[in-house]
């Protein structure tokens, strides 16, 4: 991966290429739609009290935008290959507090960029009948240890090379290596590396790459994941489940066992910032996490509950990107396949830690098409800090409320709010104990999306 092939630049000009002037012989259509999401997002959070600063303020901000994609999918010319790519664009509307890249890029002025555009994707795509497909250049990416987000205006997006081949019935299997990024909240593709800043450390990766197979048969699946950031972390991910028809209802088993453990010279103190160490030496990280799961369909509700236990420190976030544009360390936002996880904050998943969790939902059609509503709490007891041995002990809260509305009166138009609320508690150690996998002491997100998309 040193000797990198600029693959945007060659998909960029596949695409070109492919898109017609006049008729060719293809299977398929162009394909052209325009997403539009307007984000409205307000937050309030205290950090945990150190012995440093016993009274920590609250800090606070609120921020607006719009993002726009435009996307093109092309047919597969010869039934063999095509070229896809999607261009984004997001505009900020309003912000005041404390300034976050949560949806635009915070510039080396301290301040939030005003807008951005970028070619968020741009591949050739390639398949050989219904056995292999292939992808290279710039890419979404939808597996189990690695995710693009959908909770900002626009995704992020990699760029490298993907694949997956099928060869029997039931069985996927798939792969990608990834050597550059695009964060959510930013318009430039830039290397990996690590959360590390201190001087004269190592913290470039060099690429991120999953290697994974997935079977269904019936009502049985399974999923099984390696992940590898190069010399940094890695991963592993095996997820079972069962569905068990009832009637018109359903219910759901899983189970799923995850490890994340150090893979090199580069994971040192301070390469994550949520582990408890001290200096910027070489440091070790075994961590474990499984969990049991049921989800029951039953008329309009969905009932579940879920238990996980960790054994270690699970880390979520599998890298982190190049500051040196804006001066300004983005972090990876990870992917926490658990079903006790929060979508607001820290991780839920400390060394020690066993977490608990319920959910509902309902889907209000009856009454009032297109309205669901949904309720999740997690709780966490027993956290410990890694690495560094202490009697602290640390317990944390996980709320979320989500409304969602498609409007009947114009199509493909809906509406989403969510309502996020953590908070956590230290106990024993001494004065002000800290376990930096729980950050802040309370935490309170309110969120507001407004999505449209038109097809051509």
């Amino acid at each position: 991966m040193k000797n990198k092939i600029g693959m945007g630049i060659l998909s960029a000009l596949a695409v070109g290429h492919f898109v017609p002037t006049g008729a060719q012989a293809a299977e398929g259509e162009h394909e052209f739609d325009l997403k539009a999401r307007g984000v409205y997002w307000k937050e309030e959070s205290t950090a945990v009290p150190t012995a440093s600063a016993p009274h920590p303020k609250p800090t606070e901000f609120e921020q607006s935008a719009l993002g726009l994609q435009l996307n093109y999918r092309s047919p597969y010319f010869g039934n063999v290959i095509g070229a896809d790519a999607s261009l984004y664009g997001v505009t900020r509307i309003g912000s005041s507090g404390v300034p976050t890249t949560n949806l635009v890029e915070v510039g080396n002025n301290g301040q939030l960029r005003d807008s951005y555009a970028t070619l968020a994707q741009a591949y050739v795509k390639l398949k050989y009948d219904d056995f292999a497909q292939a992808r290279v250049g710039r890419q979404l990416q939808e597996s189990l240890l690695l995710k693009s987000s959908s909770t900002r205006t626009v995704p992020d997006t990699y760029s490298g090379v993907s694949a997956s081949v099928k060869p029997m019935s039931g069985l996927d299997v798939y792969g990608a290596v990834y050597d550059r990024w695009r964060a959510r909240s930013t318009d430039e593709f830039v290397k990996f590396r690590t959360e590390s800043t201190a001087a004269g450390v190592d913290h470039d990766i060099d690429y991120v790459g999953v290697l994974g197979a997935s079977y269904s048969a019936g009502p049985a699946s399974v999923t099984a994941e390696y992940l590898n950031s190069k010399s940094y972390l890695s991963k592993f991910g095996l997820v079972g489940a069962y569905k068990i028809p009832l009637d018109k209802n359903s219910l759901k088993l899983s189970a799923g066992l995850f490890t994340s453990r150090d893979a090199g010279h580069l994971f040192v103190c301070g390469a994550e910032r949520e582990l408890d160490c001290k200096g910027t030496g070489r440091i070790d990280n075994d961590g474990m996490g499984v969990y049991l799961d049921a989800d029951w369909k039953v008329s309009n509700f969905t009932l579940g509950v879920a238990v996980a236990k960790f054994d270690g420190f699970w880390i979520e976030d599998n890298f982190a990107v190049d500051a040196s544009r804006t001066g300004k360390l983005t972090q990876d936002h990870g992917t926490n396949p658990f079903p006790t996880s929060a979508g607001l904050g820290p991780d839920l998943t400390n060394d020690g830690e066993t977490v608990g969790s319920v959910r509902i939902a309902y889907d209000w059609k009856d009454y009032v098409p297109g309205l669901k509503t949904a309720f999740k709490y997690s709780r966490g007891t027993g956290a410990k800090r890694s690495n560094i041995d202490s009697d602290a002990r640390g317990s944390e809260n996980y709320r979320e409320f989500d409304v969602q509305y498609a409007l009947p009166f114009v199509k493909n138009l809906s509406v989403r709010y969510m309502y996020m609320n953590y908070d956590s508690n230290i106990e024993h150690g001494t004065n002000h104990p800290t376990i930096k996998g729980m950050p802040r002491a309370d935490w309170e997100q309110h969120r507001v999306y407004l999505d449209y998309t038109y097809k051509f």
